[in-house]
């Protein structure tokens, strides 16, 4: 067996694995196995629990393609200005980030990997598992158009400000930084690769979510939910940086658009979220 096929065979265990521990720590009086599951069974009975799942896989597949197509945009943003856009970012913080990686030490590489990987893509499905535990449905649409929000925003920069990952940019042919996931496995990221661009770093989509999602989670009024999430936002953001793919820039602007985002979701959510209270009561 390839180390990537087993890759990609573990990871939806670890996943699933990650939720349940993660609701477990922040719902720790409930049943982690039944608020991780309830949602998916709720997808078959449902019809408002199908659509997030469509609309989570249609944002999935939309990343997917654009991914496969990145480099034509790269190609004509170097052919309108010469280069892409990571010597502008290099000439605004040099190696700054160099320094993250300074001092290594192998379990913190494999817990950030893990907060890098699976905890971020986790993120969402785990907040709307403990939504839906709290019957709360207006935040679950919040949190759905807030993960849409993030990712049409980071959008454009991705397709016309390419900026390419630290690891991948070597000023005068010395690279800085390394990709510390490589420390653990090639095949980490030769399967995370589809899925993220190597240009496609400004702003990061990894520290918006997590903000958008750490939002949701201080405002739910759940002290541990909003702790485990504070650590967990923390870990992810401090991960883009260690493992030598973003730059301190990309996190930055990743904040300002996770807190926008998070605007978005709860104005655009809860209109949408009364719209569809509106027509259920019309119904009954």
């Amino acid at each position: 067996m390839s180390a990537t096929l087993a890759v990609r065979l573990i990871e939806p265990l670890v996943f699933v694995a990650s939720i349940i521990v993660l609701v477990k720590l922040s719902l720790p009086y409930a049943n982690p196995l039944l608020v991780t599951f309830r949602p998916v069974v709720r997808t078959f009975t449902r019809r408002n629990y199908f659509i997030y799942i469509m609309i989570g896989l249609a944002v999935i597949l939309a990343d997917t393609i654009l991914t496969a197509i990145d480099h034509r945009f790269t190609e004509r943003v170097v052919a309108l200005f010469g280069q892409d856009f990571t010597e502008l970012i290099w000439r605004i913080e040099g190696e700054w980030v160099a320094v993250f990686q300074r001092w290594t030490w192998a379990p913190l590489t494999w817990f950030l990997a893990w907060a890098y990987v699976i905890v971020f893509s986790a993120a969402v499905p785990w907040t709307m598992a403990v939504f839906d535990y709290l019957g709360e449905t207006r935040r679950n649409v919040a949190v759905l158009v807030g993960y849409i929000m993030n990712y049409l925003l980071v959008l454009p920069f991705y397709i016309a400000f390419p900026v390419r990952e630290c690891h991948a940019y070597a000023p005068g042919g010395r690279q800085f930084v390394r990709l510390a996931l490589d420390d653990l496995h090639p095949a980490i990221m030769q399967v995370l690769r589809p899925l993220s661009g190597i240009d496609n770093c400004f702003p990061s989509f990894h520290t918006s979510l997590v903000v958008t999602m750490a939002l949701f989670a201080w405002d739910s009024g759940r002290k541990a939910f909003a702790a485990v999430m504070s650590v967990m936002m923390i870990s992810i953001m401090f991960s883009t940086l260690y493992l030598g793919i973003h730059w301190a820039t990309d996190v930055a602007a990743g904040v300002v658009v996770g807190v926008l985002a998070w605007f978005l979701g709860e104005r655009l959510g809860g209109k949408l979220w009364a719209r569809w209270s509106r027509r259920s009561l019309a119904a009954d």
